[in-house]
């Protein structure tokens, strides 16, 4: 072949790339695109996932039922408060309160309201609280006009004071009560608001529970949150893994590369002594941190734009970023149930909300000694920062760690008799008490604070602990103290 053919046929190669690259940039420039969201999309599987559906994350930290004659039990939302069928939902019956125009509302005194939950009733009662409008607008309730004297919800219930036509709200943002009652009525004459709360009460009722007392009565003390005499559980500890570790570089690569993208154009890379990596990106306006404990942390410099976005376009933005920023399952795809724990608003005094996100293991909580498993500030409409500290492990072990028949836990009475020194201390240490050498003092005083009692299971602070424990959940003010279940041996604390 001449060398003048070989010229041209290379002129006429360069001429072709130089035609297709000329057409890939005309349509990414036409097309909106930009190589870092293509990088993105070809990093992982992870998000892609399906993205939860803010209801099902936005659930009551218990339901209280009680029978009436000073009968209550406590139980955990699961399928009784969104997701359940027939008579066994809260928000299916909720929804059909009504009808909204025929209702009245008043305002009421907590010796009312106090009263009203001890007649046959049930309640949600929520972590935290969330406006009227944003609860209708997610659960698909009425909000009416006349709604709108009523702010927020942090606890929701239903009596059969008043023949069975009225909701209840307690709105602990402002520290108000309010009676809805309603003038709607069935064919037999007896008014329930168009709901069958009292049917969804029967059945709860039917299948059985654990009996709860105020806390006074078998203490000894003034104190009226429930407590149980006699529960039965059949979990046990089991081994866990952290999400990813320091030298697993390729997960470590696919988490960077879902917030810079796989190139990490202009992205400083630094690794300290202890092993943490901090990526930074230009004058630290986005910085990842990758802990050496297995979670990481994101920081991403605020646009300083006031956006007016409230509480639920903010919490879906946060649900969004979570499952493209690592997924709301562990990179080992480890099974446990998502839920919004607590919701500060305006976090260092800037306009927007920090969520918190707790996990569930089949349906009992897995709560962290040191932090949270998901964190996300949304300062008006943005993501500003973000942790994730999530486990993996086998299902496999977590079906084998507990009891084959439930067997009966500590006797959580007996734990505060035997443990009310060592709870005292970890008061004493957070600052909720003052010192003592009187133990009859320190007896009444955890005793008469005590305002939660739950089973859970618990990630411990110590990075060498690889395993998670069950524990009884002593919560006194602000403060969780854990306690194993089955020995009440303490194991750690942690401050809400």
């Amino acid at each position: 072949m001449s060398k003048p053919n070989m010229i041209e046929k290379a002129k006429n190669l360069s001429l072709v790339v130089l035609f297709l690259s000329t057409v890939l940039l005309l349509y990414f420039f036409w097309g909106n695109i930009s190589f870092g969201s293509l990088a993105i999309k070809t990093l992982s599987d992870q998000s892609a996932q399906d993205v939860p559906a803010v209801a099902g994350l936005i659930e009551p930290e218990q339901i209280f039922v009680s029978f009436g004659s000073d009968n209550y039990t406590l139980l955990p939302p699961d399928k009784l408060w969104y997701n359940g069928s027939g008579n066994v939902c809260f928000i299916k019956e909720l929804r059909k309160f009504g009808p909204a125009e025929n209702t009245l509302v008043r305002e009421i005194d907590e010796k009312t309201y106090q009263q009203v939950r001890k007649i046959r009733s049930i309640w949600a009662e929520f972590g935290y609280d969330m406006s009227l409008k944003d609860f209708c607008s997610i659960f698909g309730v009425d909000n009416p006009q006349n709604y709108n004297a009523i702010e927020s919800v942090t606890t929701i219930g239903y009596s059969t004071a008043d023949k069975g036509n009225s909701i209840f709200i307690y709105d602990g943002k402002n520290e108000k009560y309010y009676w809805l009652q309603s003038g709607d009525s069935d064919n037999s004459g007896s008014t329930y608001g168009g709901t069958d709360f009292p049917g969804f009460i029967d059945s709860i009722e039917e299948k059985g529970y654990d009996s709860y007392y105020p806390a006074g009565s078998v203490l000894g003390v003034t104190n009226g949150a429930l407590m149980p005499v006699d529960v039965s559980s059949g979990i046990g500890s089991f081994a866990f893994n952290q999400e990813f570790y320091l030298y697993q570089t390729e997960k470590i690569n696919t988490i960077a590369g879902q917030f810079f993208g796989s190139n990490f154009d202009f992205v400083r890379k630094i690794t300290e002594e202890s092993g943490t990596i901090i990526y930074m990106y230009g004058y630290g306006q986005n910085v990842l941190i990758v802990n050496t404990d297995g979670s990481i942390e994101y920081k991403e410099e605020s646009a300083g734009e006031d956006s007016g976005t409230g509480f639920s376009d903010s919490l879906q933005t946060a649900v969004n970023f979570v499952a493209d920023h690592g997924s709301w399952e562990s990179l080992g795809e480890t099974k446990m149930t998502p839920y919004l724990k607590t919701v500060t608003v305006d976090p260092g005094k800037k306009k927007g909300y920090r969520f918190t996100f707790g996990m569930k293991i089949h349906g009992t909580p897995l709560l962290y000694e040191d932090g949270n498993a998901i964190s996300v500030d949304v300062i008006d409409g943005q993501v500003t920062y973000y942790k994730r500290n999530l486990i993996e492990f086998d299902q496999r072990d977590l079906d084998t760690s507990g009891s084959d028949d439930s067997e009966s836990v500590f006797s959580p009475v007996n734990l505060i008799a035997q443990n009310f020194k060592y709870i005292y201390d970890v008061l004493l240490a957070e600052g909720e008490v003052t010192a003592t050498a009187d133990q009859a003092v320190m007896f009444e005083e955890v005793a008469s604070k005590v305002n939660k009692l739950q089973i859970a299971y618990v990630k411990q602070k110590d990075t060498e602990i690889n395993e998670i424990q069950p524990v009884w959940v002593v919560s006194v003010n602000d403060v969780d103290v854990y306690f194993d279940l089955y020995s009440a041996e303490p194991i750690g604390h942690s401050q809400k």
